[in-house]
């Protein structure tokens, strides 16, 4: 329920983003491409404090078996940091697609999940017998990867657009 939100609030950035960056409103541009950030981790923060203070309590929304209530209050605690990063992912995807910019996001997340966060999975998981913990915690790994090579792309393509801007009204001037 709580990526839903995240993926409105990425759909949103890439709407308001790719408006911006076609009228090439880069101030535009960014306080929508910040003010997606700072929501998604507004909204990901209260459902992880929700997530870390209830862990004990909400599996038995699902079910009364005291063995899957044990494990999922585990794992809503291991919930609670991966989908920080799957929000801030989704909104890094999100407003880089409002840019015109997948490719390099497509590789990032190819590059984030299959050769970091899987093989991280399995040899956590599976190698190490951490078992369902330790698949999650790879797989937060690499969301974890994916999230910040996003941002940090998210930084580059604006700098190289503000950059660009600015030598085209130089030229302009000349």
């Amino acid at each position: 329920m709580t990526y839903m939100m995240a993926g409105g609030i990425a759909s949103a950035a890439t709407i308001k983003v790719g408006n911006s960056f076609g009228n090439q409103n880069y101030k535009r541009l960014q306080r929508f491409a910040y003010a997606s950030y700072h929501l998604v981790i507004i909204f990901m923060l209260f459902f992880a404090v929700i997530f870390t203070l209830f862990n004990q309590y909400l599996p038995y929304l699902i079910t009364n078996d005291i063995n899957v209530v044990a494990l999922a209050a585990q794992l809503l605690i291991i919930a609670a940091i991966f989908q920080l990063f799957d929000g801030t992912q989704v909104v890094g995807l999100g407003t880089l697609r409002g840019m015109g910019d997948v490719n390099i996001p497509t590789f990032i997340t190819f590059v984030a999940y299959w050769i970091i966060g899987l093989p991280a999975a399995y040899i956590l998981g599976i190698h190490l017998n951490e078992g369902v913990k330790g698949i999650w915690y790879g797989l937060t790994l690499g969301l974890l990867t994916s999230s910040a090579l996003l941002y940090l792309r998210f930084r580059y393509v604006m700098k190289k657009t503000l950059d660009n801007n600015l030598q085209d009204n130089i030229n302009l001037l000349i």
